[in-house]
This record gives C-alpha cells, structure tokens and sequence, in this order.
C-alpha cells in the first residue's frame, strides 16, 4: 500500500493528480472573517454585533487581514493564510468561535469577561454558544449557496460522465468535479458538527 502522509485533497490533486473520497485530513479555506456577511449574521442571530466588539475582535488579530490589491493583477487576493481554515477532522477553528462567541455576547456576559475577546476561549453560556454556532453555520451555508452547483447536482453530473463509455469527460473535468464534492461535503460536515 502506497501512503502520501497526511495531505488535503488540495496537496493531493496538485502533486499527484488525484482527489481522495473521504479525506480525512482535508481542508476548506473559506474568507477571513472581516469578509463575512456580518448583517446576514446579526439577522439569523438576532443580535446587532457591536462596533466597539468588532474593533476588539480586529486588534486580536481575529477578523483576518485586509485584502491588498496586487498591481500586477486586476484582482483582489488575499495574504496567505488569511482564510479561516475548516479542516475535516476538527471543523470550524477554535479562534473564529471565540471571536463569534465575544460578537454574539449579550451585554452581561461582555461586561462579566471585562470586555477582553481572550476572555470568550471557552464556552461562556449556552445561549451564547448556541449563538455562536448558528453564525458560524450561516456564514458556512452563505459560502455553499454561492456555489454554482449543489452537491447533488455535481454528483449526478459525475455519474453520469462515469457511465458513458465515450469519455464524456476529460479527466481534468472529472478530478475537478471529484475535488468541488469532497469540498462541498466538508463543508456540509462542518455545518452538521455545528448543530
């Protein structure tokens, strides 16, 4: 048996030409935090998410860097590792629940912590915690609903490229559909581990 290590399906594809079912170290770097839509988050929260807190949350270093435009390019991109990084076997990162957990505070709990971000670490009630999720599930479900296609669709479009005999695909198109799925999966993985 053949082992590559403990690679995403990004490294996989990109190194050696193919895309792993059920990778469990797989990984989806969604936007930084600051490019989250905060409204659609303070609606599904029912919360207005405080412009001192969001202040707060930017000097730790949590909401992400601002996206620089690159002069060679006409597009924005973003510093390296400014995503927010969900990974198959652990989910959402611990530091984006912290920062959504000081975002989502009630007035009591954000004097009880003296306002300090590092002070939502850990679970701070079960209604802010609850809350807390559910805006880390919205923002995750904005990112799969932005997707051209669902997963259904992508997985009935495979099949169908698989069972002709004429090669309907290229097998670029067909890793490129493998590797859209497995990424849709996590995501929807990571909206499930968020309930």
């Amino acid at each position: 048996m053949i082992s590559y290590g403990s690679r995403s399906n990004d490294q996989l594809l990109q190194y050696y030409g193919f895309v792993e079912k059920n990778n469990s170290h797989d990984v989806y770097v969604m936007p930084p935090l600051r490019e989250w839509d905060i409204d659609a988050l303070e609606t599904a929260c029912g919360r207005s998410f405080g412009a001192d807190r969001l202040v707060k949350v930017d000097r730790a270093g949590l909401l992400g860097n601002r996206r620089e435009l690159h002069n060679d390019e006409d597009d924005e991109r973003s510093s390296s590792g400014d995503g927010i990084i969900i990974t198959k076997a652990g989910g959402i990162d611990p530091a984006v629940l912290q920062a959504l957990r000081a975002l989502v505070s009630s007035e009591t709990e954000w004097k009880t912590a003296g306002e300090a971000i590092g002070n939502f670490v850990e679970r701070v009630s079960e209604e802010n915690e609850k809350l807390a999720r559910l805006a880390a599930r919205c923002q995750i479900e904005i990112e799969l609903d932005a997707k051209p296609t669902t997963l259904e669709e992508d997985e009935k479009i495979l099949k169908q490229m698989k069972s002709k005999k004429s090669m309907a695909g290229s097998v670029e198109e067909i890793l490129s559909l493998q590797f859209r799925i497995e990424k849709k999966k996590l995501l929807i993985n990571a909206i499930s581990e968020l309930q």
